[in-house]
């Protein structure tokens, strides 16, 4: 059932470059049109953009995302991102690792791998952007109150907050935040710690990257969901999670449109 292709301490929603991450380049997107700089990595950007912008749902797409970067830091490393360019929530900048984002390949594991990265990247902007997230000054989240992200407090009845709410309740939340708090200071001992929470709870989770945070795990679910058949009698909390999105028409139509749009890199 799983599909790790992403490194697990790596926040797709807070990605920072480091001095392994060779930055390629960067292009403006305007209302869905690449911008060419005029430089020599032009057609490999504007290919990379056709094939995100030719997947998902324009209407999206062209409201929110305003940058395209291009990095490389290694096969199988840091894979994507999804980073907000403003504290409104309301532009956005993708980030694809050349190497690992490759439609241009032959290797159908690689094809299926670039399609998984984009979906979970798009599956970022679905949950985080201006309205599903508001910016807020609270550096702490009281009891009963909606789910705070590093991006802003998630509204009430945003996707986010109805995915916490049902499935990091009690003991699970409190454990991550113990985690996050007492022991991310350094990669070693975070993986650790997230590696052993993933582990106590493996049945509640799609991958073991979903147990990084809340943000990936309604990430790596709405992946499953967009590339595999719903799940008949759900046992398990990690089915349940890939279930969660049939209950909003507008994400199961995304579905159907994702799923018609990377038909022939799949199969």
């Amino acid at each position: 059932m799983k599909l790790i292709i992403i490194s697990f301490f790596v926040s797709f929603s807070l990605f920072h470059y480091s001095s392994n991450d060779e930055k390629i380049g960067a292009w403006n997107i305007k209302n869905g049109s690449f911008i060419k700089n005029y430089t020599k990595n032009d057609d490999l950007a504007a290919m990379h953009w056709k094939t995100f912008y030719d997947i998902f749902p324009k209407p999206i797409v062209k409201k929110y995302i305003k940058k395209l970067v291009l990095i490389s830091d290694g096969l199988d490393e840091k894979t994507g991102a999804l980073g907000s360019l403003s504290k409104k929530n309301d532009k956005w900048q993708l980030v694809l690792d050349t190497l690992d984002v490759n439609f241009r390949t032959k290797d159908r594991r690689r094809l299926r791998e670039s399609v998984y990265t984009l979906i979970h990247e798009f599956g970022h902007l679905l949950t985080l952007n201006n309205t599903q997230v508001r910016p807020t000054s609270k550096l702490s989240q009281e009891e009963g109150e909606p789910y705070l992200t590093t991006e802003g407090e998630a509204y009430k009845n945003s996707y986010l907050n109805k995915f916490v709410t049902l499935f990091w309740k009690g003991k699970l939340l409190e454990k991550w935040d113990f985690i996050k708090e007492r022991h991310c200071f350094t990669e070693e001992s975070c993986v650790d710690k997230l590696s052993k929470l993933y582990f106590e709870n493996y049945s509640e989770f799609v991958t073991n990257y979903a147990a990084e945070s809340p943000e990936e795990d309604i990430v790596e679910s709405w992946t499953f969901f967009v590339l595999k058949k719903k799940v008949k009698n759900p046992k398990t909390i990690a089915q349940k999670k890939i279930n969660f999105f049939y209950q909003f028409p507008e994400l199961v139509e995304y579905r159907r449109q994702i799923r018609h749009n990377t038909r022939f890199y799949l199969h």
